[in-house]
């Protein structure tokens, strides 16, 4: 079985007052591989490359939104091809972008499947990230299947969030047997349900992270990607969440 690589979601500290460089040295001391950007960290790509090098960190992905797909494809590939992004995501849809039925869903996935057609000729590759929103019922299907239906799955594939799983009821390990063969990325977000807000850092919630990341090797995904959308103390919350993972993973 693979091991997975131990990234982070550096929206976990966009509240950290330090620049780029001191906060992946943080970022690399607590143990990760590499990192998720949001953008480029609101760097220049040449600045964010150096700093990445220094620090012996991995891009395991970018966050990019849906607004610059739409807008400018061709200059966020030249970005993310300087950087050697080796995955664009997209995080989260304005509720002004959100489908409102199946049909709205299938066409946004035939969209991103375009989107991930023309980045695959520049080396680049398209995943979507699901909150909540995506999972709701219409009729007897979700919005997330029906957008994953509707693309090619060499062309737009899954990063699956265990977090906002559970926040709607769903177990991660049912979602992981169903849909890990197109998962490219796992956030590992836990959470107590019933506290505002309620997330906590990984390993101190209801997440069975055992059971998770020994799915997580069975499937063969490259990257957990570690993140918290309101931690109380960021760099603590990394340390944390990076300990309890990587504790397990070294028991295989």
């Amino acid at each position: 079985m693979n091991t997975p690589s131990l990234g982070l979601q550096l929206y976990t500290v966009r509240a950290v007052d330090l620049g780029i460089e001191a906060l992946l040295e943080q970022v690399a001391g607590a143990g990760y591989d590499g990192v998720e950007t949001v953008g480029t960290q609101g760097v220049e790509p040449a600045r964010l490359r150096a700093a990445l090098d220094d620090a012996g960190l991995a891009l395991a992905s970018a966050h990019v939104p849906l607004t610059d797909l739409r807008s400018d494809l061709k200059a966020l590939s030249a970005t993310h091809r300087e950087l050697l992004t080796p995955l664009l995501v997209v995080p989260w849809l304005r509720p002004e972008d959100r489908p409102r039925d199946l049909a709205g869903w299938s066409d946004l996935g035939r969209e991103l499947g375009e989107y991930g057609r023309s980045l695959a000729e520049d080396g680049l590759a398209l995943a979507y990230h699901h909150h909540d929103f995506e999972l709701e019922r219409h009729g007897d299907s979700d919005g997330l299947t029906a957008l994953l239906e509707a693309a090619p799955a060499e062309h737009l594939t899954l990063e699956l969030d265990t977090g906002w799983l559970m926040n709607v009821g769903k177990d991660p390990l049912d979602a992981l047997s169903r849909w890990g063969q197109r998962t490219a990325r796992l956030h590992l977000k836990d959470l107590v349900r019933g506290d505002d807000p309620p997330w906590v850092d990984v390993g101190d919630g209801e997440l069975d992270l055992g059971g998770v990341l020994a799915a997580v090797r069975t499937i063969g995904i490259p990257w957990l990607v570690v993140e918290h959308d309101s931690p109380s103390d960021p760099l603590a919350t990394v340390r944390r969440s990076a300990a309890a993972t990587l504790e397990l993973l070294r028991r295989g």
